[in-house]
């Protein structure tokens, strides 16, 4: 009998039109029914009240039901941290709720191993071809929307001599910037995700025959979406992280990953391993069914 895990990702449920697809989409995991499913980050934002809403959504489904933090699901309002939802908040939440959240512990189903991250960046996916300083990155905007939105004459004046028209064009922010309070560096967090993955794998390729992982961040440059519009570019340096597919591929127990955040369906083989991102965005709403016995996958 093969073990049946069911995951989507990216259900932001806090947005008013994504509510009736994410909606839709539970009724039909719910009807189809597994030994699992996993809500692989961005199920909603800083309101709690969205997540507890959405999770109760898959009250129906039988099987274990896991969630994966998202980068979404740490944006927090003034005076909150950002660590604490990702260490305490959301994995009491989720609990309350009826599921487990992957990021604290692996959960292992009939020999399977199930392991999880919200994954993160540190640039190391950015669009050379850009030739942005890395200040950009780090203050999660880009020139020409530093010079619009105002306070960061100090960066805009230390790279002056750089700076294209090209690059003052570039008027993108990156929303994590303004909501998201980890108190430390992309690349500290990137790191203290990557020892946690490491043991993980670990602890579930001790006890499992085969290893699934879920991240929410890409942890292959495979998966990027091409094709993307250059207004677009600057947002390729918070999709992933290289470091976290390193640790993934040094584990042979591993034969899949499923991640999400960047609501681009793609898919890729690195070395043994079976990459997929599910691809849902705010309107259209993507399940995967995984049989791991039989090993078939399909896509609706």
């Amino acid at each position: 009998m093969a073990t049946r895990i069911l995951v989507t990702a990216d259900l932001h449920y806090n947005i008013p039109r994504s509510r009736g697809p994410t909606e839709a989409l539970a009724r039909r995991a719910c009807r189809i029914g597994g030994d699992a499913i996993v809500l692989a980050g961005d199920t909603a934002g800083a309101d709690l009240g969205p997540l507890r809403d959405c999770l109760r959504l898959f009250e129906g489904f039988g099987g274990r039901k896991l969630l994966v933090v998202g980068n979404h699901c740490l944006w927090c309002r003034n005076g909150e941290s950002s660590m604490d939802r990702y260490e305490r908040i959301l994995p009491e939440l989720a609990r309350e709720e009826g599921f487990h959240v992957l990021d604290t512990e692996p959960a292992c189903l009939d020999g399977v191993g199930l392991v999880g991250s919200v994954g993160w960046y540190d640039y190391s996916f950015r669009d050379r071809s850009l030739g942005l300083p890395e200040a950009f990155y780090r203050a999660k905007v880009s020139p020409g929307a530093a010079a619009w939105l105002g306070g960061y004459e100090e960066l805009l004046d230390a790279h002056r001599d750089v700076l294209t028209d090209a690059h003052m064009g570039l008027g993108v922010r990156w929303m994590d910037g303004v909501h998201v309070r980890l108190h430390v560096e992309d690349e500290q967090f990137v790191a203290m995700l990557a020892e946690k993955l490491r043991w993980h794998l670990q602890a579930a390729a001790a006890r499992s025959r085969r290893v699934l992982a879920f991240l929410h961040h890409l942890p292959f440059a495979e998966l990027l979406p091409t094709g993307r519009p250059r207004k677009r570019a600057f947002g390729a340096a918070y999709l992933g992280s290289d470091r976290l597919g390193s640790v993934l591929r040094r584990c042979d127990r591993v034969t899949d990953v499923y991640c999400g955040h960047s609501h681009w369906a793609a898919e890729a083989r690195i070395g043994r391993i079976h990459a997929v991102s599910v691809g849902s965005t705010y309107t259209s709403k993507h399940l995967r069914t995984i049989d791991v016995e039989e090993d078939c996958r399909e896509e609706s």
